[in-house]
């Protein structure tokens, strides 16, 4: 019995995006730039029937070799009675960080998301079972792309996708600094009718 307990609990941790009785798509909510710690917040939300608490990330431009880099944010989500990462607990204490934080904000700028050039450097096909019928195989495209736009670009990013490309949803001009960030969107869940993700992108200008 505590062997198979143990399997539950490891069954349980993995994504919910694999295990959800609903399935639903992940999207990036852009939240606003901190100047006096040079931050960029965002959310990502995942919209199956879980109901997890959406994923609190920033950018960090102050001091920093690597300002591309997305950092997850594990604070907010410590369950004061187990003193552990947990993501289903009630959401009315993250509501009010949330809204603590973006009390400090200032609005990203929207721009022209035609502007922006999606540049595939390599595109691989491959198979996986299907998740209706595990006896046939759905096609599954490795991408590795940058985005350009004038004199910004990206670092090489990677997607999976099933079947509807690449596209950008979102974009926007950070205040106060020589970047820009972008939502880029393809159906990389293939669970009951497929779901798209979104990913939040970094453009910085070119030195």
């Amino acid at each position: 019995m505590i062997k198979l307990n143990g399997i539950f609990y490891a069954l349980a941790l993995l994504p919910c995006t694999a295990f959800a009785t609903v399935g639903g798509p992940q999207t990036v909510e852009f939240l606003g730039y901190e100047a006096k710690a040079q931050k960029v917040y965002l959310l990502k939300h995942y919209q199956d029937g879980r109901g997890r608490l959406p994923q609190l990330y920033y950018y960090q431009f102050k001091n920093t070799p690597q300002p591309e880099k997305l950092i997850q944010v594990n604070s907010l989500y410590i369950n004061p009675k187990t003193q552990k990462i947990d993501y289903d607990q009630d959401s009315r204490k993250f509501d009010q960080e949330i809204l603590k934080i973006k009390k400090r904000l200032q609005p990203l700028q929207p721009i022209h998301q035609e502007n922006i050039k999606i540049q595939i450097v390599n595109k691989t096909t491959s198979k996986e079972k299907s998740y209706f019928d595990p006896s046939t195989y759905i096609a599954r495209y490795t991408y590795r792309y940058q985005l350009k736009m004038n004199h910004h670009q990206s670092q090489m990013q990677q997607a999976v996708d099933y079947g509807q490309g690449l596209s950008i949803s979102q974009a926007y001009k950070i205040p106060q600094q020589q970047k820009i960030v972008v939502a880029i969107k393809y159906l990389g869940i293939p669970f009951e009718s497929g779901y798209s993700i979104e990913d939040a992108v970094l453009l910085s200008a070119k030195k």
